[in-house]
């Protein structure tokens, strides 16, 4: 018999309208999951337990006004980056460990309108700069399904309390394959979304982003289903005068859904110069194998100047990091975290004088312009999302500037969706679908034809083999 935590999203929604399930009974049994899980696996650093059931039953009592709520009564998480009213915001840092949000960031707003409810705020490293989830102040999230593992990060704890089973739907924040990779880790979904189509507007500083941050950063969902995916990006879509990002006068996101098989993927493992395990390179080829068979043409390809992309994802934003950011929040950081990040930003700086960061700036926008008319050809590109397997949860900790950069090697396929503002759904078996620029639905199309294949995603609990 499947447990109530173990449903997605929308099946939970269909449950509560059909009157098969409460929504309190529902946000009980995750807060009955959390309790049992959370010590070990440490996803969840703030918990919403007696606001989350008043919400429940205040939902419950009306529930004739909801009936076209799509995510009524669905239990949440959101990443500690995000403003939810009255809930601390600490960056993961003990020097912000009592800084609370007055009210919801844009994207949490929408979540709860459309009737989700949330049930706690979610671990991410030091002002998430780490490809782990490794906080100064709350300590590491291990992966729930083997507690000896890396999450992933940085929204390594959303993805936890995901994939065991703790939250039906996470919500994170993606720079550098801070949802993607912590889904691949994790063995969930995750959608990074194209900047912009998503508000990333919060309440509390900072509120602005360095200028290329701006370009690669993205905020979307994670989950254990494609369908999950579609019915938060429909929640969380549309213009707000307050992301710069966003296409003047977009409206709801809401397209009709692809048929499987209608376009090229360019099949990307190498190119990028990315270090490759032969295992994920396997999965990879095997992913393109379902996708032939689901009637897309797949063709190994190059995108035009595709390993100078990644190699500006490290020499921009870690400029920008040691130029502007460190001088502020440096001091804030953890031991651990500040060492981490201060040697991935100097493994390629380009120094404190503007000429060659500007140069790099035009070169990323030609590359980006470049990728654009090639993408017109080749509409969507399958590749690995990490280039290793699941790490060792100390993966990262106190590298060499070697060790960055075959780390940084090994994250190449995650890094130049983000120089190039793409969007991407990364899927379980850890291999990534990057669509064009707003076109998400087209990389949802193909990650569907994947999960048919791939089938339901377990619910992880740690110590079993399944959940």
């Amino acid at each position: 018999m499947t447990e109530l935590h173990e449903l997605t999203a929308t099946a939970m929604v269909r449950a509560v309208r059909a009157r098969q399930v409460s929504r309190r009974e529902l946000v009980q049994a995750h807060l009955d999951r959390i309790q049992r899980l959370n010590d070990a696996i440490n996803a969840i650093v703030e918990l919403r337990a007696e606001q989350a059931l008043d919400e429940a039953d205040a939902a419950d009592r009306t529930a004739q006004d909801r009936s076209t709520l799509p995510l009524d009564g669905v239990p949440i998480s959101v990443k500690d980056y995000f403003d939810v009213a009255g809930m601390k915001r600490t960056e993961g840092v003990r020097a912000l460990a009592d800084r609370r949000s007055a009210a919801d960031s844009v994207a949490v707003g929408r979540l709860r309108a459309a009737g989700a409810i949330i049930v706690g705020k979610c671990n991410m490293p030091d002002f998430q700069v780490r490809w782990n989830t490794l906080s100064e102040l709350y300590g590491p999230t291990r992966n729930p399904r083997d507690l000896r593992l890396s999450a992933g990060g940085s929204s390594g704890g959303d993805a936890a309390a995901v994939a065991s089973g703790m939250a039906a739907l996470g919500m994170g924040a993606d720079e550098g394959g801070s949802i993607r990779l912590p889904a691949a880790f994790c063995g969930i979904y995750g959608l990074r979304p194209t900047p912009g189509r998503v508000p990333d507007v919060q309440t509390l500083p900072p509120l602005d982003n360095t200028p290329v941050l701006e370009l690669a950063r993205a905020v979307g969902p994670l989950a254990r289903s494609v369908e999950d995916l579609w019915a938060a990006l429909e929640v969380l879509a549309g213009h707000h005068p307050a992301d710069l990002m966003a296409p003047p006068g977009q409206g709801p996101w809401r397209v009709a859904r692809p048929r499987p098989g209608q376009a090229r993927v360019a099949l990307l493992i190498h190119q990028a110069g990315a270090t490759i395990a032969p295992e994920v390179e396997a999965v990879t080829r095997e992913s393109a194998g379902i996708l032939r068979d689901a009637g897309y043409e797949v063709v190994e390809a190059d995108i035009p100047h595709i390993k100078r992309a990644a190699e500006l994802w490290d020499e921009l934003l870690g400029t920008e990091f040691l130029e502007f950011s460190i001088p502020m929040i440096g001091p804030l950081f953890g031991a651990s975290g500040r060492q981490h990040a201060e040697l991935w930003a100097r493994s390629r700086y380009l120094g404190d004088r503007l000429g060659p960061y500007l140069a790099a700036v035009v070169e990323r926008h030609a590359v980006a312009r470049e990728t654009a008319l090639w993408m017109e050809e080749f509409p969507l590109v399958l590749s690995p999302v990490a280039g290793m397997p699941v790490p060792e949860l100390e993966f990262d900790e106190y590298l060499t500037m070697d060790q960055m950069r075959r780390l940084s090697d090994q994250m190449r396929n995650a890094v130049w969706v983000n120089t190039l503002s793409l969007p991407g759904v990364a899927l379980p078996n850890g291999v990534q679908i990057v669509a064009r620029r707003f076109h998400e639905e087209e990389a949802l199309a193909a990650a569907a034809a994947l999960e048919h294949a791939l089938g339901p995603v377990p619910i992880a609990t740690p110590g079993a083999s399944r959940g």
